[in-house]
């Protein structure tokens, strides 16, 4: 999944918990973290980890692979909804998400 597919998750907790049950994530973990394969770029895949496995961690390494922390997903959601009263499209939505990480990591 790219950046840009999950922000539609990520509107409503409707849809979040369609994306939980998707990827057999487990609701009562204390976070669900955002991670990006290898860099933080917009065609970069996303996964996610229970915040119990990584530590929250921002960088995090599992089976060979680097993964860079983006946001936790209530984290994420939150700046979401401040960017959905601006009209954005969801490939702004993800330029702007990806960006504020950047800028502010």
């Amino acid at each position: 999944m790219k950046l840009i597919n999950l922000v539609p998750y990520l509107k409503s907790f409707d849809s979040l918990e369609e994306l939980y049950k998707l990827n057999n994530l487990d609701i009562k973990s204390e976070a669900i973290i955002i991670y990006m394969e290898e860099t933080l770029a917009i065609e970069s895949e996303i996964v996610f980890f229970e915040i119990e496995e990584t530590k929250d961690n921002l960088t995090y390494k599992k089976n060979g692979i680097n993964y860079i922390q983006l946001f936790p997903v209530n984290y994420a959601m939150e700046i979401i909804e401040d960017l959905l009263g601006f009209g954005y499209d969801e490939l702004e939505i993800a330029q702007r998400l990806l960006e504020y990480r950047i800028k502010d990591g």
